[in-house]
């Protein structure tokens, strides 16, 4: 059975204070979800460290199958080899969610617009806002 991860990022004055965003679903429910501060970052950092958590969510409890949604174009383009990472401080994030992609039997990254991400935006607020 496919999970779909949904993740995101927020960051205020970017870079600035920083939280992530992540609801993880099967069969349209959701299972679990990830809303937490992860400090001062750029907006594309968190929307990373936003993919990192999920990843490793599923990675720790035997998730092998996902399909994965952003609304963040960059961080999807990059992760999917269609644009190079330039910036340093994104490279190494690039590289832990390589590693972690290694461990799938199966794991799509899709672009989905920010209407459609609104659990996850919600999530990653939340946080923020606390």
């Amino acid at each position: 059975m496919r999970h779909q991860l949904f993740c995101d990022g927020a960051s205020r004055s970017n870079p600035g204070d920083a939280s992530i965003g992540v609801s993880i679903l099967l069969d349209d429910k959701e299972v679990h979800t990830i809303s937490k501060k992860i400090g001062i970052a750029t907006n594309n950092e968190a929307e990373y460290q936003a993919l990192i958590d999920g990843l490793n969510y599923c990675v720790d409890n035997s998730i092998k199958e996902i399909e994965v949604f952003l609304d963040s174009n960059l961080v999807v383009e990059q992760v999917n080899e269609n644009f190079k990472v330039k910036a340093a401080n994104l490279k190494v994030l690039n590289s832990k969610v390589k590693e972690l992609i290694e461990e799938f039997k199966f794991i799509e990254i899709n672009h989905i617009y920010r209407e459609d991400n609104k659990r996850a935006d919600q999530l990653a607020n939340m946080a923020l806002d606390k």
